[in-house]
């Protein structure tokens, strides 16, 4: 069971890395712009994001090994399509249908962990396992896709998701037995609504504004759109019965700051993942597979670090590996912020390890913190919440982060403009870094008090 949602998470986690690379190579062969760049990351991303609440109810309802079985289905059919996109257009759709497979299935792998270990200790070791999964295929991505893109053309990126999931699904149906008391219910259909409406009109401004400038009127009207949604999609939650975001479980301190942790973290590694795909290959002139290998100290790190502090965390709390590992992102943030034209790659990796490690450090308490956090019973809802918070954390990035980019990469002094925008960008991040550090801290003090 464990190596069948193990599986689920790489080929969840693969895409994000693998698309990074080609990137680049979209951009010529559609004619994409960076805004148009940003859109094949936050389509995807976007659609996770608002749909992984509902999809985390529905399995906790359902039963969590069909949810797993209709997801993975549907990611792969979006992979499939993806590969056959002929504009941006149809490109950014068929992420957004991506999306919404990996929606479904990603609250599913972690939920079957938790009702499969319930022991703190064993819970540890296997959401370690299981995030280190994730980042393997972190580390693979980047290689494979540069593989890809050096003999095949950038829809390769996509048909490589195809047999993984089929793998994935036999292990599914073969070692997963069926869940047991899965109830049918409702979906909360006006939160969801409005969860991705806020969403949408919320990246759609910060990536309009990038473009036009935030004093012009689209951006203002999407933002404040946006706002009002958010209002509404609050209101609405506090007053349903059963509904997709249950607000009550953000009383408790561990919960909340375990998400907002969770959305910086996303925040942050999504930016880096972003803006350096662009510069080593825009910039630093690297082939696509040079580009790729260059992010294998940052993903080999995190693929290293977390099944090792899965083995450790029910020793030291959640708190104290959370803020330590914030603390490391920020400081692997400050020190890609110094990175310019002349800076050799010598420089940048131990920075990416930094960084990776960081990363790490931080996934598995946090995933744990939320999951200890609710009874057994809530355990997709709460997996849902905090891959949730990560996602939106990651459109937010990259939508803001990405628009201080310039958009042309043919133009006179794109290289100086790029980096000069990409130093102002990281440190954003690094700031957004350290205050989680100073959340987790503070938490860790309360907590033992």
């Amino acid at each position: 069971m464990l190596a069948a949602v193990c599986l689920g998470q790489f080929m969840l986690q693969l895409d994000t890395t693998i698309v990074n690379v080609a990137l680049p190579s979209i951009a010529r062969s559609l004619h994409a712009s960076t805004g148009g760049l940003q859109w094949v990351v936050d389509a995807y991303i976007l659609a996770l994001a608002s749909l992984l609440l509902s999809s985390g109810r529905i399995g906790d309802r359902s039963g969590h090994k069909r949810v797993y079985l209709v997801g993975l289905a549907l990611f792969a059919l979006g992979s499939g399509l993806c590969a056959l996109a002929s504009t941006t257009g149809e490109l950014v759709c068929f992420r957004v249908l991506q999306g919404v497979g990996a929606a479904i299935e990603l609250p599913a792998t972690l939920a079957l962990i938790t009702s499969t270990f319930p022991g703190t200790r064993e819970r540890g070791r296997a959401v370690g396992l299981w995030a280190g999964a994730g980042g393997l295929s972190l580390v693979l991505g980047p290689v494979l896709g540069g593989v890809l893109l050096r003999w095949l053309a950038w829809p390769a990126v996509f048909l490589v998701n195809l047999p993984v999931a089929a793998v994935a699904g036999t292990l599914v149906l073969t070692a997963v037995p069926k869940d047991h008391d899965a109830r049918a219910g409702r979906v909360d259909l006006p939160g969801q609504a409005l969860a991705a409406a806020s969403l949408g009109m919320l990246a759609a401004a910060a990536i309009q504004g990038g473009r036009q400038g935030f004093s012009e009127a689209v951006p203002i009207l999407l933002l404040l759109g946006g706002l009002l949604v958010l209002v509404a999609f609050l209101a609405v939650e506090h007053r349903r019965n059963e509904p997709m975001l249950p607000l009550g479980y953000f009383r408790s301190g561990t919960y909340a700051v375990a998400n907002v942790a969770g959305l910086i973290m996303g925040f942050v590694m999504f930016s880096i993942l972003f803006i350096f795909a662009l510069y080593f290959q825009q910039v630093a002139g690297y082939s696509p597979l040079q580009g790729g290998l260059s992010f294998i100290p940052l993903c080999g790190a995190f693929a290293a670090t977390g099944p090792l502090i899965g083995r450790y965390v029910h020793r030291t709390g959640h708190w104290p590996p959370m803020a330590a590992g914030l603390a490391l992102i920020a400081l692997g943030a400050l020190l890609l912020s110094r990175v310019d034209l002349n800076t050799g790659y010598s420089a940048i990796w131990p920075a990416f390890a930094i960084v990776g490690v960081g990363y790490g450090i931080t996934s598995t308490p946090m995933a744990t913190a939320v999951l200890g956090a609710v009874p057994p019973d809530r355990a997709g809802m709460a997996s849902s919440t905090m891959n949730t918070a990560r996602q939106i954390g990651g459109v937010f990035g990259v939508a803001i982060l990405g628009s201080l980019l310039p958009g042309a990469s043919g133009a006179s002094g794109y290289a100086q403009r790029f980096t000069a925008a990409m130093h102002d960008g990281l440190i954003i991040a690094a700031a957004c870094a350290l205050v989680g550090a100073t959340l987790a801290a503070n938490q860790g003090r309360r907590r033992r008090r």
